[in-house]
């Protein structure tokens, strides 16, 4: 499963210093994990603040305008609003599909992970390609990357089940803490890589909507696959696989 890296797909990385990945051990703050209409309203908030000028965000929100509208004419807090109403729906499918949200530092950081299965990412719907085509255009390329570098891998090592990283932001609203991105990241990926996950270990999957984010999730043992270019901006597929035997099954 994939989704738009609004408030549906690509995981927000906040802005962090790079040094903050490191080996040495440390103390995380507090995570916290639920599915209630508190940590929904609390991820799509901070979806709504951290992503609404972001490039994708702004141009994927643009297409759900009335006719005649741009969103050169649309203020900022309307935008925020139509991403946090973007996200509610959309969180509501991904943890009725079995997801949850985890945050750290009183939402200080936020993401919502959700398990998928091989298959299409998407269910067909007729009217995204004519009313919204360039969502439609970033849906069949991630589709297309997902098909060719996550599927194989899942196949191979999981039944084709996978943890996707769905939506992550660090809610400027919030006052900064420390290491609360690594919280709601690394200790989720360990455990879904490992045997202590449900069902056995699992790839990760998440699609990093920057420069930035590629490289610090690259920090936390994420490897680029591949990427999806919409009207000149890029997103990159990144997979997980820790400690997982990734050639399993292969013919010697």
């Amino acid at each position: 499963m994939t989704d738009t890296p609004i408030a549906m797909g690509t995981a927000l990385l906040p802005v962090e210093p790079a040094d903050v990945v490191t080996e040495k051990p440390r103390k995380l703050p507090p995570v916290t994990t639920g599915t209630s209409e508190y940590y929904i309203q609390g991820l799509a908030g901070a979806v709504s603040r951290a992503s609404s000028t972001d490039p994708l965000s702004v141009m994927f929100m643009g297409e759900k305008l009335p006719p005649g509208q741009s969103i050169a004419d649309v203020d900022l807090a309307s935008i925020q609003r139509l991403v946090y109403e973007s996200a509610l729906t959309r969180l509501a499918t991904k943890l009725a599909g079995g997801g949850f949200i985890a945050e750290a530092g009183s939402f200080a950081a936020v993401a919502c992970w959700e398990p998928g299965t091989v298959g299409e990412p998407y269910p067909t719907d007729p009217s995204v390609a004519s009313q919204r085509p360039l969502f439609a255009q970033f849906r069949d390329g991630w589709a297309d990357v997902m098909r060719r570098n996550l599927y194989p891998i899942a196949e191979r090592v999981s039944g084709g089940r996978y943890w996707k990283l769905s939506l992550m932001a660090r809610d400027p609203a919030v006052e900064y803490v420390p290491d609360a991105v690594r919280a709601v990241l690394v200790p989720f990926i360990e455990r879904f890589t490992s045997d202590q996950n449900k069902g056995g270990p699992m790839p990760v999957w998440l699609e990093a909507g920057s420069d930035r984010a590629r490289a610090i999730y690259a920090h936390f043992g994420f490897r680029e696959v591949g990427e999806v270019e919409v009207r000149g901006i890029k997103t990159w597929g990144m997979i997980y696989t820790g400690g997982i035997d990734i050639k399993k099954g292969d013919s010697k």
